[in-house]
């Protein structure tokens, strides 16, 4: 398993496109069906209507917002800050993805290229957009998890100040569908997940390689219909383990909590293997049979 900066993830998709078809600033807030086609309206005025509409905009996604007005998103309860810190601290394994729990608030180590070290720390939160976690700084943040252990107290102090991200976890109610007409959502859009299990970005290249696969083999509209056979299953397991792992870490008891820990020290690392691997591994084998 490699741990990639997402800026790095984007620059290498991007190497293998041509520049001149991608157009940026074009923010799109609505979608509506037109006989067979989808017409989307941008920020800017602009409409463009598509025989085909991919729609990976994301969790607050415009497309589906308009398409599928049932869809629901699902506030997990918890914060989240992120940032990168320059340089690896003594001791620490890079090859290593590290978690620790406390009561209800947990940390996250990774290294990546660069001798960096990606982090991120979560809290439980009661409701969406508290202002006081929102405008929480690091020296605050800092505070709050001054209690883990070392190599965390490091790793913060390494990081620049300027360089937080606060976010809400949010993640999407299950949908029947991931698709309308010919318009195909793909990534959050289509099922946001909490980050809980480091699945969100993976089931999008997943989405987006199974689509591709299929559109090489099958007719338009048949392709569609079998990207929602492939995808559903997979997308709703991964978003439901998710947020049972989500709602068990940020416990908060006293009571409770000490028997959590226990409870998971006591699991066989074979036992954790195999539920890993029953996460990470998809075969794309009837994919590429598809006739």
């Amino acid at each position: 398993m490699a741990v990639l900066h997402r800026g790095d993830l984007h620059k290498a998709l991007l190497s293998e496109l041509p520049r001149s078809v991608i157009r940026t600033d074009m923010e799109c807030v609505d979608a509506r069906q037109v006989g067979e086609n989808i017409a989307l309206r941008f920020a800017n005025g602009e409409i463009v209507e598509s025989e085909l509409v991919l729609a990976c905009d994301g969790i607050h996604s415009a497309v589906r917002r308009a398409l599928f007005p049932q869809s629901r998103e699902h506030f997990a309860r918890y914060t989240c800050w992120r940032a990168i810190a320059p340089g690896f601290p003594q001791g620490m394994d890079p090859t290593r993805l590290t978690e620790s729990w406390g009561a209800g608030k947990r940390i996250g180590l990774a290294a990546i290229p660069g001798e960096r070290v990606y982090w991120f720390a979560c809290c439980g939160a009661n409701h969406r957009d508290d202002p006081k976690l929102a405008q929480a700084d690091l020296a605050e943040v800092q505070a709050m998890f001054s209690g883990f252990h070392e190599p965390v107290p490091e790793v913060l102090d390494r990081t620049p100040a300027d360089s937080l991200i606060w976010t809400d976890i949010l993640d999407l109610d299950p949908m029947p569908s991931f698709t309308h007409g010919r318009a195909v959502l793909l990534g959050d859009a289509a099922h946001a997940v909490t980050p809980d299990l480091g699945q969100g970005a993976g089931l999008a290249i997943e989405d987006a390689a199974v689509l591709a696969a299929l559109f090489g083999r099958l007719p338009t509209d048949r392709a569609i219909r079998e990207y929602d056979k492939r995808r559903l299953s997979r997308a709703h397991r991964v978003a439901a383990e998710s947020r049972l792992y989500a709602k068990v870490a940020q416990w908060q008891n006293p009571l409770v909590v000490p028997l959590r820990n226990l409870l998971v020290k006591s699991i066989p690392e074979r036992f954790m293997d195999r539920q890993l691997e029953a996460v990470l591994d998809i075969d794309f084998e009837p994919v590429r049979n598809a006739a």
